[in-house]
């Protein structure tokens, strides 16, 4: 290690007096004082094999390439699974030994080595195939060139720009150069060394100051630690990654505060210039890493914190408008397409008027995009506000007039048209919804296919698509089995609980919560809420039902939409519930409850979990914390949320308790 050291500090001294003698016209040192230095570094080097690529003693040309040439990864470059919450760092280690470390905001690569010699550097790419850039990491500042180690050694790990250089490269820039940038400069740290590292001569690489960071050995090293295998690579001559080994159970001090390992991992980061955007935690053992499998996205065996969402600069292209089953037309901003979090995004929805106008729109506006928790992509932010779009005053799916109206706070634009063909399809495609009716096959697409033949102006409508089979089996996309899966969907969705058959009719203010408890009421029956509704039941009677939800229903009882419902009913068949006791809603222990889950569930995933709580008036908590009321336990052994709720005095219940008090319903 520390003939390492040596070489490092030879090579940066070394080229701080070849700057000086070359550069400045200043040398600091005699000419024989250099010599000796350069011989000592010449000698280490021959005795360990270690020869970095920027070391004096190498006088590498820059190669240019026609083309980068692809590579395909035998072992993928998967991307993370991703969090904004320090509780699911802390559950996700769990009394596992794991590495905390920087998630550098570079350009992933791949670095080989055979017989001591880099022999192939790659860009990430989509993580099956990259770009070869070999050419390139050999002009990288801190890459070794040689290394002791013999045998084959694959290396994975980040190219990155420190930010003084790229402050001082974007400083540099002539106004010729500047001229040839969207903004008049590079926008981030990451842009540039992507295009850096990605540039067929070499040249203009070399003159970025790239650096390298290993954060994991892919092969050639078959020790069973992580750390290990990181600590070897710096015995080689590659830079050292920060790390801390953390394990929540061990005694080392700073061990016992996660928030402190994150804050001392984010100031190295500030002091030492290195960009980041957030911090990954991996397991420590190899083996049981590589037991824990993957996905087509990311591997199971590590997770990343993101300290805010990211966000990308581009420029509005124009406005969309989407039609729902309402007649509500929502925008939806279209723009030059950017990365973030991995995937290229192009479009995001603007919800409704009032957004609009918040944000001072206009097309050729310079916006920056987040994917707000790292899902959905929004405008969060309008750097130009030139406030020059026009709300169209006709329809743009059935051309009838369209007025702005008052949705509680918002301005939104409404369709007139009672007919409109974009209304009809958003019907159609709630009603097919899997929370609805699930008929499986029946994609927008189609419907809309349908719809525009004509096959489909009421609901009863699609259980009559067979009197249209050869001309739907001759449809693009369409053919025989495809037709018959269809089919058989349709006829599957003719038997059907009371609460499906109301959630999918689109009663406005009646979801599927209110479709439960209305079901419930009426033991599943419809001809039972038909007779209520024909006595004028009283449905704010119902729990968490208020006078606008009676009003709807009865509005929506008096409308076309419901005598269309007689047809429908002719086509379908009611699963009622067996012994169907109607249980109090407001005996429901998790109404107005602050509960959190943590482990794996046999019957619930954890979206699932969220939803069935939120269902009974209960808060489903982002992370643990003291104010819970309930903490659920699936069946991960060990976990230090259930420690703390013993030590906090909160109230804990296995999956099973938990479905005991719900009386196994599912919701």
């Amino acid at each position: 290690m520390d003939t390492t050291k040596r070489i490092k500090g030879l090579v940066k001294q070394l080229n701080q007096y070849r700057d000086e003698y070359y550069n400045q016209n200043n040398p600091s040192v005699e000419d024989r004082r250099y010599d000796d230095l350069f011989d000592e570094l010449k000698s280490l080097e021959s005795e360990t094999g270690c020869i970095l690529s920027n070391s004096p003693t190498q006088t590498v040309g820059y190669a240019v390439v026609s083309e980068l040439s692809k590579v395909k990864h035998d072992i993928p470059l998967l991307s993370l699974d991703k969090t904004k919450a320090v509780d699911d760092i802390d559950e996700f280690i769990g009394n596992k030994k794991a590495l905390l470390m920087l998630k550098y905001d570079g350009l992933t690569c791949e670095c080989i080595y055979d017989g001591g010699v880099l022999i192939e550097a790659s860009s990430r790419g989509d993580g099956y195939e990259g770009e070869d850039i070999t050419h390139n990491a050999k002009t990288f500042k801190n890459l070794p060139l040689t290394i002791p180690n013999k045998g084959y050694l694959k290396v994975a790990g980040e190219a990155i720009i420190h930010s003084n250089d790229f402050d001082k490269i974007n400083n540099s820039l002539t106004e010729e150069e500047k001229k040839k940038l969207p903004k008049g400069k590079y926008s981030t740290c990451r842009n540039l060394v992507a295009g850096s590292v990605r540039q067929l001569n070499s040249k203009i690489c070399a003159k970025r100051n790239v650096y390298f960071y290993p954060w994991d050995v892919l092969k050639g090293l078959n020790d069973n630690s992580r750390d290990y295998n990181l600590q070897t690579l710096v015995t080689y001559g590659f830079e050292e990654a920060e790390r801390i080994y953390y394990n929540q159970y061990d005694s080392n001090p700073q061990n016992l505060d996660l928030d402190f390992v994150i804050e001392g991992l984010k100031c190295h980061a500030q002091n030492n210039n290195i960009p980041i955007d957030g911090l990954v935690v991996k397991y420590d053992d190899i083996k049981y890493s590589k037991s824990l499998g993957s996905t087509s996205h990311h591997n199971n065996d590590g997770l990343a914190l993101k300290f805010e969402d990211e966000k990308e600069d581009t420029v509005l292209r124009e406005i969309e408008w989407s039609i729902g089953r309402t007649g509500q037309l929502t925008p939806v901003a279209i723009f030059d397409t950017v990365e973030l979090d991995g995937t290229e995004v192009s479009r995001a929805s603007l919800h409704n008027i009032s957004i609009i106008e918040k944000l001072q729109l206009g097309i050729g506006d310079t916006v920056s995009i987040a994917k707000m928790n790292m899902i959905i992509p929004q405008i969060v932010e309008n750097k130009t506000k030139s406030n020059n779009i026009a709300i169209p005053s006709s329809c743009p799916i059935c051309g009838g007039v369209t007025e702005i109206t008052q949705d509680n706070d918002s301005k939104v634009l409404v369709c007139s048209n009672p007919n409109c063909s974009g209304k009809l399809l958003g019907k159609f495609v709630h009603f097919g919804s899997k929370p609805a009716m699930n008929i499986d096959g029946m994609s927008e697409a189609t419907l809309e296919k349908f719809i525009n033949k004509g096959w489909l102006k009421s609901f009863s409508d699609i259980y009559k698509l067979d009197q249209y089979k050869s001309e739907i089996i001759r449809l693009e996309g369409f053919g025989q089995k495809s037709y018959i899966k269809l089919w058989t969907a349709i006829q599957n969705s003719r038997n059907i609980k009371l609460e499906n058959l109301l959630a999918a009719l689109g009663i406005p203010l009646i979801g599927r919560t209110a479709s439960k408890v209305i079901s419930k009421k009426f033991d599943g029956y419809w001809c039972n809420l038909e007779i209520a509704l024909m006595q004028s039941f009283d449905f704010t009677t119902l729990q968490d039902f208020g006078q606008t939800m009676h009003d709807s229903i009865y509005k929506w009882y008096c409308s076309e939409e419901f005598k269309d419902v007689d047809e429908l009913l002719k086509y379908l068949m009611f699963i009622v519930p067996q012994n169907n006791v109607d249980t109090e809603i407001r005996e429901n222990p998790f109404k107005g409850k602050k509960i959190y889950g943590t482990g794996s569930f046999a019957n619930y995933k954890k979206e699932e979990l969220k939803s069935l709580l939120e269902s009974f008036g209960a808060e489903f908590a982002s992370g643990y914390t003291k104010s819970l009321d309930y903490l659920i336990v699936g069946s991960l052994k060990g976990s230090s949320k259930e420690d703390k709720a013993k030590r906090d005095g909160i109230r804990i219940l296995s999956e099973e308790e938990f479905i005991d008090m719900i009386g196994g319903i599912n919701i």
